[in-house]
């Protein structure tokens, strides 16, 4: 399965979660994720100044990516003090349930730095071509936190081992998809001094 840009594959999916929104949105902030501010002109504008300045942008949009025709649901990312290099994840919830629980599948990957189409009209991200390195960072982070009930690799010999995105970038993966079981959040720490 892999997201697409236009028509043209991207992405591949190599995450699914099992958990609400409020679950995954509690996770990812607690693991030092952000959600990602919705494409626009000042989200743009303040992505450009991010780049001249060399600094980081800690909630900027990502491109476009659909699976089976539509948008993220969500997306999350982890900002890396430069525009040029973060995480980031984008989920699409399916209208499947797993023992009651929603499913959510996404991309994870790691943009490593910014290029621009040789006529240079367009700009964007260059990512790591070891896409697995990205799925086990989000592993990490979330069982780290505690989280996460509980996770599992699963081979899928369908996927492409070494593949490319919609910007030529090259892709390399062992193909298995990351499932993690979302717990209830943490509660919050008392205020009380």
């Amino acid at each position: 399965m892999r997201a697409e840009r236009g028509k043209t594959p991207a992405d591949v999916i190599n995450v699914l979660f099992l958990g609400t929104e409020q679950q995954l949105q509690a996770a990812f902030q607690e693991a030092g994720w952000a959600l990602a501010d919705a494409r626009s002109f000042g989200a743009d504008l303040k992505a450009l100044q991010a780049s001249l300045r060399q600094s980081g942008y800690k909630g900027a949009p990502v491109s476009l990516l659909t699976l089976h025709g539509a948008a993220p649901d969500l997306v999350f990312q982890k900002s890396l003090n430069t525009f040029a290099k973060r995480h980031h994840l984008r989920l699409w919830q399916q209208s499947t349930t797993y023992e009651g629980q929603t499913v959510w599948v996404g991309a994870a990957t790691h943009d490593i730095g910014i290029a621009s189409t040789a006529e240079g009209t367009k700009w964007f991200h260059r990512i790591d071509p070891q896409i697995d390195r990205e799925r086990d960072l989000i592993k990490t982070d979330l069982l780290f936190t505690g989280v996460a009930n509980g996770y599992t690799l699963v081979d899928r010999q369908e996927v492409p081992r070494n593949t490319k995105n919609a910007t030529g970038d090259e892709l390399i993966s062992d193909g298995k998809l990351l499932v993690l079981a979302l717990g209830p959040a943490k509660p919050e720490a008392s205020q009380e001094h």
